[in-house]
C-alpha cells in the first residue's frame, strides 16, 4: 500500500507530546501527526492525489501502525 513509514516523537516527555509519521505512496512524501488516536495530516494531504476509498485504506492502515508502534 505504501513505504517507507517512520515515526519519530515530537517534544518528548512534555505536555505536548506527539508521534510525528511519514510515508511514501505513489512516489510522493506524507507526513502527519498522531495524537489520542487521530490522524492529523500535513500539506500536502493525501486526499487531493488520492481517491477516498484509498485514503481510507491508507488512514486505516497508518492507524494500525500507530497503535502497534505506540504499544
Amino acid at each position: 500500500m505504501f513505504e517507507n513509514f517512520e515515526v519519530k516523537p515530537l517534544f518528548e516527555g512534555q505536555v505536548h507530546e506527539r508521534h510525528q509519521f511519514s510515508l511514501y505512496i505513489q512516489g510522493n512524501e506524507y507526513q502527519g501527526i498522531f495524537h489520542d488516536g487521530d490522524i492529523h495530516w500535513f500539506n500536502p494531504h493525501p486526499q487531493n492525489a488520492l481517491e477516498e476509498n484509498h485514503l481510507q485504506a491508507v488512514e486505516s492502515k497508518v492507524h494500525n501502525l500507530m497503535t502497534e508502534h505506540l504499544e
